[in-house]
């Protein structure tokens, strides 16, 4: 990815973690605000219910009182008790008592007008009634409720049914079961009220915000403005606001991390480049029938100016998708066939290997280079071995074509960490290959319970079929390079033997071992403690 496109996304990224998180929190602040405000109405709705029940509760036991004391005559007596209940009856305001409809008396004394109770009333539950206007009994007829039963009511102001104090503005209303509206503390949209009684609801239209409950005898509602919302919103972002700008600077952070790693590996990298920066370390190859060092492979360093240096799976990946590789292989091949060219002059037995990425492979520009410089050499090409990982074979026909050219000059073709990648039985028979390295892992797993330590030796017996040498890697014990000995593998390396080496120690370990084997010394192995190759 190139370097503007990069700062492209890394832009616009930046500005996507800093508005997405803050757009977020004014997002879900309003949407807890309205959650707040609907669960908020509910309960106001459900006490509504059941201030509405306490009051028809205290009604009706003023009836049974009446009932059980069998008050009709309304005698100076009678009457002294209805003033008397009235007193002592919290909510209730007065009471009549009615013979066939017509009044009789009531708290203030004897009928003083022909009143006749309505017929239309609502049912409540225990056989009770519920009138509204007054019933007929009470003038003004407006603000009075009546709970009867039988020839006995008691009134109540309609406002004490919806009279719960409350901490925000808001609307309170009940209505029976079937609907019809008792009692509302305000003015309210009939259409909204006869929608909030006929069910349990809750939600907000573009003005408002309302839930309803419903109980035993009646259905009760809250109804609050939306501008108490824009309160609440407020009141959430102050606590959301913070949250969102720390998830904005972490994320930005983030990005600006990333971008820089992207954007000053791959630079660096470029610069590394100019600068040829990569030398190559070698790694002993053994023949582990012999115990001689025939060879090594070339692994890329990058080392920096300032002494540092950077993994090789950190930076080839960017080479890679940056289409640097094919400029890094140019400078691994220039410097391992500078300094190698002497040492394989002089020893023919000795070999090099040199990795080629999958790019190099679809392209074999590498050849020509390779060609070039070893005609000023003279270094035979059976001594540069070329190692291709398994991803060199994913387009099967071009690694075909770059691969045969490679044979037919004379290089030995290796397949690099195999059994990680695509290879097939089918696919090894078809290219030109003539050494098969098997993976550090599955030589790791040599002698241990895995499922990999089953699939070392078919990979052993594959090759073995196809004729094919190979180079087992990480060896790190003298068992698991018996047991590869005894296999028929034919050479390892390892840290049994060295690490990557700096040309003049490799040569220095190339001679010194090579010296000891023939003048017949035991060779004594060093003790490392790094697993890493």
């Amino acid at each position: 990815m190139r370097r503007n496109i990069v700062l492209t996304i890394a832009f616009g990224l930046a500005i996507c973690a800093g508005a997405l998180p803050l757009l977020a929190a004014v997002y879900i602040s309003r949407e807890r605000a309205f959650a707040l405000e609907r669960r908020h109405l509910a309960d106001y709705a459900d006490w509504t219910v059941q201030r509405g029940d306490l009051n028809i509760a205290r009604a009706r036991a003023v009836l049974k009182v009446l009932a059980a004391e069998n008050r009709q005559s309304c005698t100076p007596d009678d009457i002294a008790r209805l003033q008397k209940l009235t007193t002592d009856a919290l909510s209730v305001d007065e009471i009549a008592v009615t013979n066939n409809g017509q009044l009789v008396c009531d708290t203030w004394g004897m009928a003083r007008t022909e009143a006749t109770l309505f017929e239309d009333s609502i049912a409540l539950s225990e056989g009770y009634e519920l009138r509204l206007n007054g019933g007929g009994l009470s003038d003004p007829v407006d603000g009075m409720i009546v709970v009867s039963q039988g020839n006995y009511h008691a009134l109540l102001k309609r406002e004490r049914l919806v009279d719960v104090l409350h901490d925000t503005p808001m609307l309170l209303g009940i209505a029976s079961l079937d609907g019809q509206p008792i009692a509302l503390s305000g003015a309210a949209d009939p259409q909204l009220v006869s929608r909030l009684v006929s069910q349990e609801i809750s939600g907000f239209n573009d003005r408002q915000v309302f839930s309803s409950r419903r109980g035993k005898d009646f259905a009760a509602f809250a109804i609050s403005n939306r501008s108490v919302v824009d309160w609440r919103t407020d009141a959430e972002l102050w606590k959301m606001i913070p949250v969102g700008i720390g998830i904005s600077l972490g994320l930005i952070a983030l990005i600006a991390w990333v971008s820089r790693q992207r954007l000053s590996l791959a630079g660096e990298l470029a610069i590394g480049i100019r600068r040829k920066e990569f030398v190559a370390h070698y790694q002993p190859i053994i023949d582990l029938a012999t115990g001689r060092c025939i060879g090594a492979e070339a692994l890329i360093r990058w080392q920096r100016p300032d002494g540092s240096s950077v993994r090789p799976d950190l930076f080839i990946p960017v080479a890679e998708q940056n289409g640097m590789i094919g400029q890094i292989t140019e400078i691994m091949v220039r410097n391992v066939l500078e300094t190698m060219k002497d040492a394989l002059a002089e020893h023919r037995d000795m070999h090099v290997a040199i990795n080629i990425s999958p790019q190099d492979v679809e392209d074999g520009r590498f050849l020509t280079q390779i060609d070039d410089q070893l005609r000023t050499m003279k270094v035979q090409t059976s001594q540069i071995w070329l190692e291709v990982t398994e991803r060199g074979f994913i387009q099967a026909d071009a690694a075909s074509a770059t691969l045969t050219r490679a044979r037919d000059a004379g290089h030995v073709i290796a397949i690099d960490d195999f059994g990680t990648g695509y290879s097939s039985l089918s696919m090894l028979q078809s290219l030109p290959v003539t050494v098969l390295k098997i993976d550090k892992s599955f030589i790791d797993a040599l002698g241990r319970n895995a499922a990999t330590s089953l699939v070392t030796p078919h990979i052993i017996e594959m090759a073995h079929s196809l004729k094919l040498k190979m180079v087992a890697e990480g060896i790190e014990t003298a068992e698991q390079e018996a047991v590869l000995h005894k296999a028929g593998v034919q050479y390892g390396q390892g840290w049994l033997y060295s690490k990557a080496l700096p040309f003049e120690q490799f040569m220095a370990f190339y001679e010194r071992r090579n010296a000891d084997i023939k003048g017949g010394a035991k060779i004594i192995r060093p003790v490392h403690f790094s697993h890493s190759r």
